[in-house]
């Protein structure tokens, strides 16, 4: 399968937000290949913060060593989120500093004349422009799936304790099932919003649209949203990814890793 040589526009931003003194987000951008990813260090468990660096470590490792020869990049992106849990796993059983750490992941690759998406827990992804706005993800917690069966409605879902409980996540279980998808994605699909749920939790997908539609350019954009869920109470995490086609707003990205703690 050949690299993919798409020009992006890209706003990146990653942000503690107003109640926590630590970032256990991790993100990755690699504008050249098309490789996009977030990921979300389990709050209340032992080293979040490893646990999310270990993932986008690893993946990024794999999909840019493997991409230039690989098939079919469904399976590697399911290699490399498959790689990722084990390595987590194992390093969480071989000290006991990293016991039960885990992370969420979100992983977007653009190859051939589609979107690959690849994610486990409660990171989102999300198309927005042309005033419309598509959530790309399934949640993977037990309220998502009460709201799926009709148990509680969607005000509920937004406010209810146990909205963070999640029912898939990287690096707890020996074996991992992630939701894998394949879209189009041409020159009409306006922008990619990749997030950790910081942003989610604080701002409605409403507010997320008008923010983006508003902005001049990716990284206005990014600015905005992370300024939004602060001023909402910022009481996670925030990181964001805004991937745009040629038309739409400006950004400025290469290949860029950014996080709150160096990689382990």
């Amino acid at each position: 399968m050949p690299v993919n040589k798409k020009k992006f526009k890209v706003g990146y931003l990653t942000d503690c937000g107003l109640e926590r003194s630590l970032n256990e987000d991790i993100f990755y951008v690699n504008e050249d290949i098309g490789l996009f990813i977030v990921a979300d260090g389990m709050g209340g468990h032992n080293a979040g913060e490893v646990a999310s660096s270990f993932a986008v470590t690893v993946v990024s490792a794999i999909i840019e060593e493997e991409l230039p020869v690989a098939k079919d990049p469904v399976e590697l992106v399911n290699q490399a989120i498959s790689r990722a849990n084990a390595t987590i796993l194992e390093k969480s059983l071989n000290n006991t500093a990293w016991n039960e750490m885990g992370t969420t992941l979100l992983v977007a690759l653009f190859a051939d004349h589609g979107l690959v998406i690849g994610h486990v827990g409660d990171s989102r992804a999300y198309s927005v422009g042309g005033c419309q706005i598509k959530q790309l993800t399934e949640d993977h917690t037990f309220v998502a799936e009460w709201l799926k069966e009709g148990r509680i409605n969607k005000e509920q879902a937004r406010t209810h304790r146990q909205r963070h409980g999640l029912t898939e996540a990287l690096g707890v279980t020996k074996e991992v099932e992630p939701d894998i998808s394949v879209r189009p994605w041409d020159e009409s699909s306006g922008c990619l919003l990749l997030c950790s749920d910081g942003l989610t939790e604080m701002i409605e997908d409403e507010e997320i649209l008008a923010i983006v539609d508003s902005s001049s350019n990716p990284q206005q954009a990014c600015s905005n949203l992370v300024a939004a869920a602060n001023q909402k109470g910022g009481v996670d995490n925030i990181t964001v990814i805004l991937v745009c086609q040629e038309k739409y707003l400006t950004g400025t990205a290469r290949s860029t890793y950014q996080t709150g703690m160096k990689s382990p």
